[in-house]
């Protein structure tokens, strides 16, 4: 089995190198890729503040979902999209719509599980 794992990260392609098979998706983006964004809160899929949105194909289509990244494997990810907290914003700066509906109705707490909310909201926007 080929540890090297192709996708799509916040719309640029990388083949990333999986150092155990059991690696997960959240330690490859916080310790690999430096994008802290995606937080660990409970490390088994309850809490959600790992919230990614991943991008599959399904005939035609890419159908997108919010999943944990903490209970998915690196190598899951293969062939798929995987969008981030980082990766919602516009290149211009802008803020997206779910992310400046939070600001403008003061619908954030302490801001740790703020990105994770941010990407479940996305993924049905």
């Amino acid at each position: 089995m080929s540890n090297q794992i192709q996708f799509v990260l916040n719309g640029q392609l990388l083949t990333a190198t999986a150092t155990n098979t059991q690696q997960s998706l959240l330690g490859y983006l916080r310790d690999t890729a430096n994008l802290c964004g995606t937080k660990e809160g409970c490390a088994e899929g309850d809490c959600g503040a790992c919230t990614i949105v991943l991008g599959t194909r399904d005939g035609e289509q890419i159908r997108y979902r919010a999943l944990n990244a903490c209970i998915l494997l690196l190598a899951q990810v293969q062939g798929c999209e995987v969008i981030t907290v980082e990766g919602v914003q516009a290149k211009s700066g802008a803020l997206h719509p779910v992310q400046q509906a939070l600001v403008e109705f003061h619908g954030s707490q302490c801001g740790f599980c703020t990105p994770g909310i941010v990407m479940s909201l996305y993924a049905h926007y």
